[in-house]
């Protein structure tokens, strides 16, 4: 679960404990006036189911349009001042690109403060730079090492005789200590940039016209910060609602929709049941199509037979029919003689109206012609114009995949630095580990040392004790003899 998660379940529970802490001081504080107002407001239910016929989802909205406690208008205004600072934060860049277009709202405090952000931002992507150079470098190196020791593994089963393993180039000492400067120096650069993040901020709260300035260009923010500023909307989307509703209305809002779980079910048994009809009845239709199939089978059987019996008849009446031919050929050929006269005149007469209209048929051929070179023309002019706009278009499309493969090189960027960012993570975790093992075992050798030093003493003492009582006997020994 990422962090994001945790803190949104977080505000969920502060929520609802404001929530609940609002009601019970609204309702210790409520005497009876207030109880029968309430009486009264809760009363009118009827209008409720009314509306609820009309429009299902009006249940589901809050019932009041305004926060009543002073925590949940905290809540809502802290949320609201993040979102604005959000948008300030995510436009930075394209500030510090463009100084000359903002120098008029911009004072010498500000551009200080931006110049020495910028600073800090290259300052700290150098060191994350050098700390995944180095990571790899490490890799590398024990990669190469396990390529060396499973060399040497080999050569032993080959062999059987022991050989010197070659040791590793880096020092594991050297290694740790640049893990540990690096890490340092990024944390140092973070906290710096927090520092000038806020210090910028608190610059830019006193200045309003850079403020509308920078609402005007919410177009060049980035993608990635737009879907960010629109998901914390969304959550205060979210939240406002919480605030708005009351365990009440939380009650009736989930009874409601177990109510429309049950009708769903319900709803979903009757489509389940008309389905089963809807097969039957397909499977009914199905066999009274194949019915219909056989008996057009059937047909096109009986008209194979009757094309058959249409051919003897054709027969027939063909036979029939050049019979009547020649007897009208007979016939034809003294028609045949008349029409020819009657041809003979047409022709003279054609041949009049040729002469007459050959005038007009040459202004005909002109007009012709005219028409006939503007369209050439025309086609000129537009196989022109589509050369250019071809043209205009491949210019286009080349214009579009110079930007498709930098948007391409973008996001793989994009996904370098997130592998970079996890890496980053998972080395602070090795070093904090490392570190509190290093602590545990300086407190056991701290430990081992008083008891080693403690059992030297008590040592030391009972030596120094059994000497003073040697050279107490020895000197009674001596006076004795005397």
């Amino acid at each position: 679960m990422s962090a994001a998660d945790l803190a949104v379940m977080e505000t969920v529970r502060l929520l609802d404990k404001v929530r609940v802490d609002g009601t019970n001081t609204r309702t210790e504080k409520v005497n009876l006036q207030s109880t029968q107002k309430l009486k009264t407001y809760h009363k009118p239910k009827p209008p409720k189911r009314q509306q609820a016929k009309t429009d299902p989802l009006s249940i589901l909205d809050p019932g009041r349009k305004k926060l009543s406690t002073v925590e949940s208008q905290r809540v809502l205004a802290v949320l609201d001042e993040a979102i604005k600072k959000t948008e300030i934060v995510s436009l930075l860049p394209f500030v510090t690109q463009n100084v000359n277009k903002f120098s008029s709202f911009l004072g010498d405090d500000l551009s200080a403060a931006l110049e020495e952000h910028m600073t800090h931002q290259n300052n700290l992507t150098n060191t994350c730079l050098r700390l995944q150079e180095h990571q790899q470098a490490k890799d590398e190196a024990a990669a190469e090492a396990a390529r060396r020791k499973a060399e040497e593994d080999e050569e032993l089963s080959d062999e059987g005789s022991p050989r010197e393993s070659i040791k590793s180039e880096l020092d594991p000492a050297e290694v740790d200590e640049v893990d540990a400067r690096l890490a340092k120096m990024s944390r140092t650069y973070k906290d710096h940039m927090t520092f000038s993040c806020k210090n910028i901020l608190r610059m830019v709260a006193l200045s309003p016209p850079l403020i509308s300035a920078l609402r005007g260009e919410a177009g060049e923010r980035d993608q990635r910060a737009s879907e960010m500023i629109a998901n914390m909307r969304d959550l205060r989307g979210f939240i406002l609602g919480r605030l708005l509703t009351t365990p009440l209305e939380d009650k009736e809002k989930r009874d409601y929709l177990l109510e429309i779980s049950v009708r769903e079910k319900k709803n979903s048994q009757v489509i389940k049941k008309l389905s089963s009809e809807l097969k039957k009845d397909i499977t009914e239709k199905d066999k009274e199509i194949s019915k219909r199939n056989e008996e057009i089978r059937r047909l096109k059987g009986d008209r194979h037979q009757l094309e058959k019996f249409s051919e003897d008849h054709i027969r027939r009446t063909r036979l029939e029919a050049e019979k009547s031919q020649q007897a009208d050929q007979k016939s034809s050929e003294v028609k045949q003689t008349a029409i020819n006269e009657e041809v003979q005149k047409l022709r003279n007469k054609l041949a009049a109206m040729t002469a007459e209209h050959r005038e007009s048929e040459l202004n005909l051929r002109k007009r012709k012609y005219k028409i006939e070179t503007e369209v050439e023309n025309w086609i000129q002019k537009y196989d022109q114009d589509m050369g250019e706009r071809q043209e205009e278009y491949e210019d286009l499309d080349n214009i579009y995949t110079e930007e498709k493969a930098q948007l391409n090189e973008l996001e793989e960027r994009f996904k370098t630095l997130e592998t970079e960012y996890n890496n980053i993570i998972e080395e602070r975790r090795i070093a904090k580990e490392k570190r509190e093992q290093a602590e545990k075992e300086l407190f056991a050798m701290i430990k081992a040392a008083t008891v080693v030093q403690s059992f030297w003493r008590s040592y030391k003492c009972r030596k120094m004790l059994k000497a003073k009582t040697r050279k107490g006997k020895k000197g009674g020994k001596k006076g004795k003899k005397k």
